[in-house]
Formats: structure tokens, sequence, C-alpha cells
């Protein structure tokens, strides 16, 4: 499948430099210190500690490592949304969309859920 939708490399680092202006109150919102946060998204603590003190920019692997974390969070989602991290252009180029029309909510359907669970048990 061909993206429609990309970032340029500039578009990629601006959304890792808000992220990272914003790194701090996201972590402290998550109640999680640099050691919990590095540990859950497969950063050192001294990467996030260097990220949000400036000594480290934020790289694209980065990002994304933080915003899945942030995201499976609603109240985060929801911040990070208001503050312009999470947007339609970002959302469009994860998701990819036929219409061009970004979700900011995306739900999971049940069934399909079972099927793939009984096709991974048919597999094993």
């Amino acid at each position: 499948m061909t993206r429609k939708y990309q970032l340029t490399k500039e578009e990629k680092r601006e959304f890792c430099k808000k992220l990272t202006e914003h790194l701090i109150d996201i972590r402290i919102r998550l109640g999680m210190t640099q050691e919990e946060l590095g540990h859950v998204c497969g950063i050192s603590r001294v990467t996030i500690s260097q990220i949000e003190s400036g000594h480290v920019k934020m790289n694209w692997l980065h990002f994304n490592a933080i915003m899945f974390v942030c995201i499976a969070n609603k109240a985060l989602k929801e911040y990070l949304y208001a503050n312009g991290m999470l947007g339609d252009k970002l959302l469009c180029f994860y998701q990819n969309p036929e219409d061009g029309k970004a979700v900011i909510n995306v739900n999971v359907d049940e069934d399909k859920i079972k099927l793939y669970k009984d096709l991974a048990a048919l597999k094993s």
C-alpha cells in the first residue's frame, strides 16, 4: 500500500521539539520517574534525563516510543491533542486514511480480536 500521508524530516523534528518541551510535564502526568518512563519506552533513564535537560535532541524513535505510551492513556491523549502534539497531520501519518479523515478515538472490534485469537490458537 502506498502511503498517502508523509511527514518531512523538518516536520518530524518539529514534533520531537514540541514533545521535548512538554516531556517533564507529561512524565509527571503519567506519575512516572525518568527510570520508569525509560523502562516502559525502551529508552535509558540517562537518555530521558538528557532529553529533558536539552543535552540530547529527541529523535523520531524516541518520539514514537513516548507517544505510544501517552496515546494509551486517555488523559494524556487529551493533553497531547490540546497542546498541538497530536492532531490531524500526525494522525493521518499514522493511520493513512483513505478518506483523509483522521480518527482521534480508535476503538477495537471485540469480534475481530476473538477471531485473531482463534487464528493464533490454530497456528500453535
